[in-house]
């Protein structure tokens, strides 16, 4: 596989997801990490169950962020952990951290200090709020960002309690802009020798990801509301129950609804405003329920058949083991067992959903092992 980061080497102070994120990707394309941990270990490798052997052992969480990467502990509190540090910063190119703003300056581990003293070292800085605004020095968890910043707001059933989505999705969005960050800055290093400073507040990576969501705000002025799994925008792109179960229909063009009012025995020349999604979504209640009313008589198979038949997106709503395991090979091809030497086994994890001329990216090292 090409492994175009190979020439680069990252030093990984961060725990929990978003930093450990930045950097598995990092390695899943050849770069050599090295992880630091403190001495009690990144938090999540207590973060279970699931544990790798019942209540002990390798945590599931601890796993999916850090594959490709060699660990050990150090007390960066102590000068003998900095002095470790700064040896292993003397021919890095990438420095990955998390600290909070005032743990950074008790450390002496701010930007300002290892710049001067590593000036060709990149730096990433994953905060929960960023630097120049007056939240800067609050922790941010996905979970408090998801709250702090309206995401919860628009998440959940209308007229239910706010919700948080299923995964910590800000964590790996902000990992995802770190790792782009940090290329950007690689390549900006080598075209005119400069090393940057790269900041991913938590809070910010958030905002950016309400896409179409803020947009609509910023426009209106208006609170965005709740749709469960309906979509704000287009109408019918939401999920139906069934006989047997629940599908997801997606109607992402009008002539794909002409399709479909057909199946349902609509005649849009009695609704000509119907045919445009505009209309569609002013009207959304009587669409949907005509919709729901149809599929309610159908069974899940019958349903994906004719809209398979018609080339309209859907799917059966599927649960996690399925998708991972029965439908594996039908659906993707992300699943990788790595072999540990160590133990002689396979760990079972997910590539990264990159290919590279066909082969997709994913480093050849297991997560490392807890070495107190």
């Amino acid at each position: 596989m090409p492994k175009p980061l190979s020439h680069f080497k990252v030093v990984d102070l961060s725990c929990v997801l978003a930093g450990p994120f930045s950097t598995q990707l990092l390695a899943d394309l050849g770069a050599e990490v090295q992880k630091l941990e403190p001495l009690e270990g990144d938090p999540t490798r207590g973060w279970g169950p699931p544990f790798e052997d019942g209540d002990t052992g390798e945590s599931a969480y601890f796993r999916c962020a850090n594959r490709g990467k060699r660990s050990r502990t150090v007390d960066l509190h102590t000068e003998a952990g900095r002095a470790l540090l700064f040896d292993l910063l003397k021919d890095a190119d990438v420095l990955v951290e998390n600290f909070r703003q005032d743990s950074a300056d008790r450390l002496g581990l701010t930007w300002k200090r290892l710049h001067a003293r590593f000036p060709r070292l990149v730096m990433a800085s994953v905060r929960g709020f960023a630097s120049d605004v007056s939240a800067s020095r609050r922790a941010g968890y996905d979970f408090i960002i998801q709250a702090e910043s309206g995401w919860m707001a628009i998440t959940g059933e209308p007229g239910g309690r706010p919700m948080k989505v299923g995964v910590a999705l800000v964590d790996v969005l902000a990992g995802l802009y770190c790792a782009n960050g940090l290329q950007a800055a690689l390549l900006h290093r080598e075209r005119t020798g400069e090393a940057l400073h790269i900041e991913v507040p938590l809070m910010e990576a958030a905002l950016a990801g309400l896409v179409n969501v803020a947009a609509g705000a910023l426009m209106t002025g208006q609170a965005p509301q709740r749709y469960g799994n309906a979509h704000p925008q287009i109408v019918p792109y939401q999920s139906f129950r069934c006989r047997d179960g629940e599908v997801a229909i997606g109607v992402g063009s009008d002539r794909q609804f002409e399709v479909l009012a057909l199946w349902l025995d609509l005649d849009l020349e009695a609704r000509p405003e119907w045919k445009r999604n505009r209309g569609r979504v002013k009207d959304r209640e009587e669409v949907v329920a005509l919709i729901e009313a149809r599929t309610m008589a159908s069974s899940v198979e019958e349903v994906l058949t004719f809209c398979e038949a018609h080339a309209i997106p859907a799917s059966r709503v599927r649960s996690v083991d399925e998708v991972l395991f029965r439908k594996g090979g039908e659906l993707h091809n992300l699943l990788q067992p790595l072999y540990e030497e160590a133990t002689g086994t396979m760990i079972p994890t997910l590539a990264t959903p990159l290919l590279l001329n066909g082969e997709r990216a994913c480093a050849a090292l297991p997560p490392p092992r807890w070495k107190p």
